[in-house]
């Protein structure tokens, strides 16, 4: 019985410790990530602001944004690939 809990526990702190290990290495890239989603949502808000207030930047501000969402999509790889 006493055997049973000391494997139980062994395995616990097994799985606690790759739980730690995951998080520290989404930690790591956690000030990039959030750059990048600031450059996202600037270039996002100038684009929108450029397109609905000038009629002559509609194409500019589109590019605007495209751009931004390179930056997201940058963010996307860091997120799920890093």
């Amino acid at each position: 019985m006493l055997m049973m809990q000391t494997n139980r526990q062994t395995d616990r702190e097994a799985e606690l410790e790759q739980i730690r290990r995951k998080r520290r290495r989404f930690s790591d890239h956690k000030g990039l990530r959030q750059a990048l989603n600031m450059i996202f949502l600037l270039l996002a808000a100038v684009g929108l602001v450029l397109y609905f207030c000038s009629d002559n930047y509609h194409i500019a501000a589109l590019a605007v944004i495209g751009v931004g969402m390179l930056f997201k999509v940058g963010e996307f790889f860091v997120r799920f690939f890093l």
